[in-house]
């Protein structure tokens, strides 16, 4: 645990012993800055409970008499806290966090397998013969992949899986959500 800059006294976002605002981190794991278990299947009445006791902490309109800084520290952490709170409340968003260490997927994506990607293609040229076809076809898939990544979680958590194959499941979901739409 970080020491806080005024009193050396182990402090995250608040110290308990001083009270005074720490530096939030440049990289925040969302999981530690919200006091929560790294875990897919999170209380989300807990998740919304801390993040508003530390609002409540760091709120810049709390800080007026503080010093300049405080202030700054403030706004740094409200952003943070925000942002913390942003990828934990999505649950794909929470899930690729978890497989990745990052909440966004990869600007290029990752190479599917080519017999998912033929698929793909086979549904789009179906899609000019049969409207609204594609759409049908993916939103089936998506609650396939979704329940794969429920099972892949639920194994981790548990403690006899893993998260390996994490990353290609979501980037399938994501192929056939966003080609969902697109039709």
């Amino acid at each position: 645990m970080p020491l806080c800059r005024v009193c050396h006294e182990p402090a995250v976002v608040v110290c308990v012993s001083c009270g005074a605002i720490q530096q939030p981190p440049t990289v925040a794991d969302p999981f530690a800055v919200l006091g929560l278990r790294r875990a897919w299947h999170l209380d989300l009445a807990a998740l919304e409970a801390n993040y508003r006791a530390l609002a409540r902490k760091i709120h810049p309109d709390r800080q007026g008499g503080k010093s300049a800084a405080d202030r700054v520290l403030a706004l740094q952490w409200t952003a943070t806290l925000n942002s913390c709170r942003k990828i934990l409340l999505d649950p794909d968003t929470r899930a690729w966090y978890l497989a990745t260490g990052s909440a966004t997927p990869p600007e290029k994506g990752l190479a599917l397998d080519p017999a998912f990607l033929g698929e793909m293609f086979e549904w789009r040229e179906d899609e000019e013969e049969r409207p609204g076809s594609f759409a049908e076809r993916a939103e089936v898939r998506a609650g396939e992949i979704r329940a794969e990544i429920e099972a892949m979680f639920t194994a981790w958590e548990a403690g006899t899986g893993d998260v390996s194959a994490m990353a290609e499941a979501l980037s399938r979901l994501k192929y056939v959500t966003v080609g969902r739409k697109q039709s």
